[in-house]
């Protein structure tokens, strides 16, 4: 400058904050223990489900059995978790586990003596915390482990086990689970997550087509937006497909979604044309306002300069959310693919303003004026610091204004950042700003011509 379903029943989450009405900052610890257990079924891989890692998976499986069987993922905590303490799954639960007699449960536990997972307080079955019937794909379930009279239970972990009375050759992929604590500093707003599915819109679950390919292209942080995630409603655009984009902190209200997004078989692309497109933010399972969708007056689109028929898609959202959860079909003319590269969360960036004694001045400043400069922050947000830089990274004072020290005329540009309170700084967002020194003007040549009658 010169002078960024989940419908799926997620979280049961709500915004922590501060004394000054600030988020607190807080991101998962992972479940880092597992023990696996079957019959008539298998676990394979079953250490994916406590590596950290949300796109690793272990796969429960029941064979074809005459009396069914069971297969149970546990995943434990490195330390006993506090009772009132939500925790979370992510699983993978796949259209062909719908309508054949398949149960799954969640289950909290606590190690015995033996270090085995036994069973405490109640249950809950994926069928009555996500909405199965319309969807399925990728799916966070959250549960808050308490007895059958609603007290809440300290547990060690939490188990998922699939079961079936006959077996039908099934499978299922059970990914992480784990809890939210607080931190500082964070590494604020980051995708860390996605989901993907189909969602049965105007026909049954059972009849949807399409899917999402390479969901997490979306949020690699590709500088040269080579990589996507394509959403693909398939030979049935009544159905619907999504990709949930969960992010490592909440925003606070005013920040933005952006998103550069394609569509393959256009050259050009406008809002009118987004027919069946929608884009939903989620504060945990709780959705944030209305969906915004092509004919939302907020929703600016703008084609990405030098990327060929790429395009930003961009909001203001004026509640705070952790996730963005994107969808496409559902309509009779909706789009068949669309391709997504780059889905963020973006807070505003700072405005700064050149000041002479404290009165706003365009510049360029002259040289004997530098004792007069003040660069002032103009959208100050309460619950940031704004660090300053030379452009050689050396940290100057912090401050919502910066007063700099010049000798000499040239053009000059420092780097601000707004770092909000908990969260960690990245070089990335720290934008320049530039002010000229010019010299002080030179005396007078005088020519004296005679006045010659």
């Amino acid at each position: 400058m010169k002078y960024l379903l989940c419908l799926l029943g997620c979280c049961l989450f709500s915004l922590l904050t501060n004394a000054q009405n600030c988020p607190v900052t807080q991101q998962r610890k992972y479940a880092t223990q597992h023990i696996e257990e079957s019959s008539a079924g298998s676990v394979s891989e079953g250490e994916k489900s406590a590596d950290a890692n949300p796109k690793t998976a272990s796969t429960l499986s029941i064979g074809l059995a005459l009396l069914g069987g069971s297969a149970t993922q546990h995943m434990g905590f490195s330390s006993r978790v506090q009772a009132g303490t939500p925790v979370s799954v992510k699983i993978n639960y796949p259209s062909s586990l719908l309508g054949v007699g398949v149960t799954v449960t969640v289950q909290p536990f606590v190690y015995n003596g033996s270090g085995s997972p036994v069973a405490t307080g109640r249950s809950w079955t994926a069928s009555s915390l996500l909405a199965l019937a319309s969807a399925n794909g990728d799916f966070i379930m959250t549960v808050t482990p308490q007895n059958n009279s609603g007290v809440n239970l300290p547990y060690d972990g939490v188990s998922v086990k699939m079961s079936a009375a006959v077996g039908l050759g099934l499978s299922m992929n059970v990914y992480d689970a784990w809890i939210m604590e607080t931190v500082n500093p964070a590494a604020c707003n980051n995708p860390i997550d996605v989901l993907s599915g189909a969602r049965a819109g105007a026909v049954q679950l059972l009849n949807a087509t399409g899917g999402v390919t390479q969901p997490w292209d979306a949020i690699d942080d590709d500088p040269g937006l080579t990589t996507y995630a394509t959403l693909n409603t398939g030979v049935q655009v009544l159905s619907q497909v999504f990709e949930t984009v969960v992010f490592s902190t909440p925003s606070k209200p005013g920040d933005s979604l952006y998103i550069v997004l394609q569509d393959p078989g256009a050259a050009l692309l406008d809002l009118g044309l987004l027919n069946g497109f929608r884009i939903q933010p989620y504060l945990g399972d709780n959705a944030v306002g209305a969906p915004i969708t092509n004919s939302a007056s907020l929703l600016n689109l703008r084609l990405l300069a030098g990327a060929g028929n790429k395009y930003v898609l961009s909001a203001a959202v004026p509640a705070s959310f952790d996730r963005l959860d994107i969808q496409m079909g559902g309509v009779a003319n909706a789009l068949a693919s669309l391709r997504l590269y780059d889905v963020r969360m973006v807070a505003p960036r700072p405005q700064i303003e050149l000041q002479l004694n404290g009165i706003p001045d365009a510049g360029p400043v002259c040289i004997r004026d530098v004792g007069k400069i003040k660069l002032q922050v103009t959208n100050i947000d309460p619950c940031a610091t704004y660090y300053w830089y030379k452009s050689d990274n050396t940290p100057l004072p912090a401050g919502t204004s910066f007063s700099p020290v010049l000798t000499a005329a040239g053009t000059y540009t420092w780097y601000v950042e707004a770092v909000r309170n908990g969260c960690s700084s990245q070089v990335k967002n720290r934008m320049p700003v530039t002010v000229k020194i010019v010299p002080v003007p030179g005396s007078p040549l005088l020519t004296i011509q005679p006045n010659n009658p």
